[in-house]
Parts: C-alpha cells; structure tokens; sequence
C-alpha cells in the first residue's frame, strides 16, 4: 500500500540554504581568524621593533649626553683661552707701557709682574733720577710704592722698587 505517488528520496539534514549560510559563516570565522593572527603577528612585530627603537634611544641619549659634556668641555676651554688671550694682551700691552715709562738713564735688570704687585729690579745713576723719572709714574699707578737703594763700586745704585695695588679696590671696581 502506498500512499505517495512519489517515490520517496532521501532528505537531507540541513538545507542547500542552510549549508550556504554555514559555508559562509565558516568562511568569515576563517579570515577573521586569519586576520586577527595576522594583527597579532604585527602587534608582536611592532613590540619587538619598539623595544629595538627604545634601546637606540637610550643608546642616542647616552650619545646626546657625552657629547654634550664634550661641548661644555670645548666652551669652557674656549672661554679659558679667550681669557688667556685676553690677559697676555694686557700683560702685553702692560709691560710696553711700562718700557715706555722707563727712561733711558735707568737700566732694568729684572722686573716681577704679578697680578696686584711689581717689583723692579736696575740700576740708576742716582736716587734723584730713579725718584723724578720713575717713582712719580709709579706713585700715581700704584697704592704703595717702596724702594730700596744699594750703591755699587762703580757709584751707580741698584735699586728694588716695590709697587702693590691694595686688594680692595680692585674687588670694588670688578
């Protein structure tokens, strides 16, 4: 007995729409997957790449550091020259003026120059000369101005002529 005019055929589970819909659902799961390895994998990179450009900054800042300190050496060198330039030309141009101040009948042995002191050292025909041609410049430059006569065989004097500048005024006008 039968009751279908049809012969019966085999149904199966799931549906051609059914298994469309699942195809494409794995398919999705799949390049998500996929993708969201591939955005790990570069996460992973990145960090990697981070740390190594971390370091090179380290590295660089070390670099920025030391030669920084090489800079401050150099200018503080270049300042300590300019100064040094600066005062052998006052030394310079000191001790020309003080040749210039010297006359002819004065001789001069030695001459110690300090930063606050003079202390001359020649030779003078008499105390009168080394007094009117010498001291008086000296006097008007210096504080104090002390000199010390020696006569020689000859009947010439050597002199020592001391001449200091008091250290308070020139702090002041400093």
């Amino acid at each position: 007995m039968m009751y279908s005019f049809i012969k019966p055929r085999k149904k199966s589970l799931f549906s051609m729409f059914t298994k469309i819909w699942m195809v494409f659902i794995t398919s999705v799961v799949v390049i998500l997957t996929i993708f969201t390895l591939f955005i790990v994998y570069k996460v992973h990179d990145f960090q990697d790449e981070a740390k190594l450009i971390d370091a090179q900054r380290v590295e660089l800042e070390k670099n920025i550091d030391t030669i920084d300190e090489k800079i401050g050496f150099i200018l503080r060198q270049k300042a300590l020259s300019e100064e040094i330039y600066a005062n052998n030309v006052v030394l310079k141009d000191s001790m020309k003026n003080l040749f210039d101040l010297v006359p002819d009948q004065i001789t001069l042995n030695k001459v110690l120059m300090d930063k606050n002191s003079l202390v001359i050292y020649g030779t003078t025909p008499t105390e009168d000369t080394f007094n009117f041609l010498l001291a008086a410049p000296l006097k008007s430059i210096f504080h104090t101005s002390q000199t010390v006569f020696y006569l020689t065989s000859e009947g010439w004097y050597n002199f020592v002529s001391t001449n200091k500048i008091v250290n308070d005024e020139i702090e002041g006008v400093e």
